[in-house]
């Protein structure tokens, strides 16, 4: 596994663990499959992160989980903030988002989930 491989593989172990309190490849005990919708919401927020509209894709993400706090929409969120932890400094400036925007937005979705 190369370099950069590793570091997304640390990125999604760190997310993850903020998230739901568990390392990504500690999982095992979810069996993730989702829903046509799901699937749609993901791809949409990929998509927007792709065309570099984070701001967006977070509002989507957000607007989402207002909508649905299942465990699947937890883990729709750690992709998206997995994507942008391997994001560089740089490229999360040109977007107008920071690292700390990163941590204050897993910190809102946990939130959201202690109060359901």
């Amino acid at each position: 596994m190369g370099l950069v491989d590793r570091l997304k593989n640390e990125n999604r172990e760190l997310v993850f663990k903020e998230l739901l309190g568990k390392k990504y490849s500690d999982l095992d005990d979810f069996d993730i499959v989702y829903s046509p919708n799901e699937e749609f919401i993901l791809i949409d927020i990929k998509r927007l992160v792709l065309e570099s509209k984070i701001n967006e894709a977070e509002d989507v993400l957000f607007a989402s989980l207002e909508k649905s706090r299942s465990i699947n929409m937890l883990f729709i969120a750690g992709e998206f903030y997995t994507m942008l932890m391997d994001l560089s400094d740089d490229e999360l400036n040109r977007n107008n988002f920071s690292r700390s925007e990163i941590k204050d937005g897993m910190n809102d979705v946990k939130s959201m989930f202690s109060k359901s």
